[in-house]
């Protein structure tokens, strides 16, 4: 009888990055990592605003954002925009619900911006709050950086013109510094917390259900920390086509 000298290999598929890889166009040159590669957040600072005036204006935001890397004569009809919104109750569902794996994939590889929007409480001694415990709003953006410019100065030109096509939410009238704030996702606090990727996306996403304890942005956005008593459902919304 022959005798095995050597142990057999067995290699385990990870078949959703096969199949991302499949469905992808390979670069033909190496480029060097976006700024926003893993993602934009967005933060408003808005005046006087409750989630039950917030929410409703969640797919406008998204449409704006769009509009703002397209142009304005860009055509796209709010009913291409689908909007998935969370449950307030556990035993009603989750508070973030998305898209099946499969689905995600497709839009990320169609390179269309996916956001996710939270809403969080002021503090209740912040002027903002005026006692009525106002709101303000976090977006998370993944694959806006395909639509960004990789020139430094036309990339600063182009945070600009999103933060004038937001300033309408802030229910401010005059454009003020610090209202808007776009920031990129895998710096400074977050720098070795952020495991994004196509492939890790959908479980990033889920972090607040599956890895609530996570030091990530997702669970940051998802948690209204300064009025623990109230978990906003979270909002996910993409577009249905190709950009």
């Amino acid at each position: 009888m022959k005798v095995l000298t050597k142990k057999p290999i067995t290699k385990y598929k990870n078949y959703i990055e096969e199949w991302y890889e499949n469905h992808t166009l390979i670069p033909t040159s190496k480029k060097d990592t976006c700024k926003y590669e893993k993602g934009m957040m967005i933060s408003i600072s808005n005046n006087k605003c409750t989630y039950e005036t917030l929410y409703p204006t969640f797919k406008e935001v998204y449409i704006s954002i769009i509009k703002a890397l397209k142009g304005k004569d860009h055509n796209i009809s709010k009913w291409d925009v689908r909007t998935l919104k969370g449950c307030w109750e556990k035993k009603n569902g989750d508070r973030i619900v998305l898209p099946s794996r499969e689905e995600l994939l497709r839009v990320i590889v169609n390179q269309t911006p996916i956001m996710l929007a939270g809403i969080h409480n002021y503090k209740k001694d912040d002027i903002r709050s005026r006692g009525k415990e106002y709101c303000h709003t976090h977006f998370y953006i993944y694959n806006i950086h395909h639509h960004l410019p990789s020139n430094n100065i036309e990339l600063k030109d182009m945070e600009d013109k999103i933060e004038r096509h937001l300033q309408r939410y802030t229910k401010i009238p005059k454009r003020l510094q610090g209202i808007i704030r776009l920031t990129e996702v895998g710096i400074g606090e977050y720098k070795y917390t952020e495991k994004v990727s196509p492939t890790e996306l959908y479980d990033y996403l889920k972090s607040p259900i599956t890895n609530p304890h996570g030091n990530n942005l997702i669970n940051y956005i998802s948690k209204n920390r300064h009025s623990p008593s109230i978990q906003y459902p979270l909002t996910t919304i993409y577009l249905n086509k190709k950009l």
